[in-house]
């Protein structure tokens, strides 16, 4: 007796999330490709750019702030971590 592979339809792969998750999710990006942007050196000179700790702190607040509320959707089901 041979055992039939069983495939996932197609609407049951990936993950999907409320509209309020994706959102955290897109401004997190977001907020993560400005960090980036202000990273990156600018043509042979580098510039100097000076952001105050405050807005750093303020930037990355805000990104925990959009991960905790996309990460608060996500169903624990009691299985052990691998």
């Amino acid at each position: 007796m041979r055992k039939e592979a069983r495939s996932i339809p197609a609407a049951f792969r990936g993950v999907v999330l409320p509209h309020s998750a994706h959102e955290s999710l897109v401004r997190t990006r977001d907020q993560l490709r400005l960090l980036a942007q202000l990273t990156e050196p600018r043509g042979d000179a580098p510039e100097t750019v000076f952001v105050s700790p405050d807005a750093l702190a303020e930037l990355f607040d805000r990104v925990a702030h959009h991960l905790d509320d996309a990460l608060s959707v996500v169903v624990d089901d009691g299985a052990e971590p691998t």
